[in-house]
């Protein structure tokens, strides 16, 4: 996705955020760094999720931490774990179990710490989460979904966030039932709140898919420079791709990688006029050929 003039503060936020998290007193020089990095790195042609990483990988040396969001991500997993019983009794009373299991997923997806559109404390999750359910989905292609698992034999599900990570369980369980080969993809480094194969530990993940891979590199959303090699492959020969998240989106969506699912929540305008969609909603889209924005 092309970066827009709305990206930059939201930006600044979550480095003034994650500062803050780890040690207020460097949020000066975090955000003074940032701002000139953006003034530097900012144009139309840009990709929104590059210019995130530059800027978080400088802004973790400033702050000498390898894991700023270490204590939210590990509430944020605890509070999706209280809530998972009732997100797993409304998957199985559904009469549309796939559709559920996604909407589950994605209501997880308001969780985004800095942003100034997502929930900055794992506790909201808990309070809203029945709420977010009752909204349904503002866009569904779920129906689309299911013909193409119908013939699929390979599918590669990109987590996102910890605390939704819980309750993708549900999805790859409903997944799982197409008798597809299921991937599901951690990140093999932190960054912001993303999973890894450490935050995945005591979920049970290895016990609902097939295989568990680790995404290259440190990267908000998908490094680009990983789809050359082995884990590119992985996914060009899916038939279908999961995506979680807005960061997947901004970093897919500059490939011809398809077909996609993106399962989120809309919490930008950029995010939502890139995919043709109304600003906060739980959205479930489908791209069969490959879109670059």
């Amino acid at each position: 996705m092309r970066m827009t003039p709305e990206c930059v503060p939201c930006l600044i936020r979550r480095v003034l955020f994650e500062a803050e998290e780890v040690d207020d007193r460097t949020s000066v020089k975090a955000v003074k760094n940032a701002s000139k990095m953006l003034g530097e790195l900012f144009n139309n042609d840009c990709c929104s999720a590059d210019v995130a990483t530059q800027v978080h990988r400088e802004t973790y040396k400033i702050l000498r931490s390898k894991d700023p969001y270490a204590r939210l991500k590990k509430r944020s997993n605890d509070v999706a774990l209280d809530i998972y019983p009732s997100a797993e009794r409304f998957v199985k009373r559904s009469k549309d179990p796939l559709r559920d299991a996604f909407l589950c997923a994605v209501v997880g997806n308001v969780l985004d710490f800095g942003i100034g559109t997502g929930f900055d404390d794992p506790e909201m999750l808990r309070k809203q989460f029945k709420g977010l359910l009752q909204e349904g989905l503002g866009h569904d292609d779920t129906p689309r979904i299911k013909r193409l698992l119908k013939k699929a034999e390979t599918v590669v599900y990109l987590g996102d966030n910890c605390g939704e990570i819980v309750l993708d369980r549900l999805a790859l369980k409903e997944l799982k039932k197409s008798d597809v080969h299921l991937t599901l993809v951690v990140k093999e480094d932190a960054i912001l709140t993303d999973a890894t194969r450490k935050d995945i530990e005591g979920l049970g993940m290895e016990n609902i898919v097939d295989e568990i891979v680790e995404a290259p590199g440190f990267a908000v959303g998908i490094d680009l420079d990983s789809i050359r090699g082995k884990f590119g492959k992985l996914l060009e020969d899916a038939d279908l791709i999961v995506a979680k998240g807005m960061a997947n989106f901004e970093s897919l969506s500059e490939t011809d990688l398809a077909p996609i699912a993106y399962l989120l929540r809309t919490k930008c305008s950029p995010v939502a006029n890139a995919m043709g969609l109304k600003k906060d909603i739980n959205a479930v889209k489908l791209f069969e050929k490959g879109v670059r924005r």
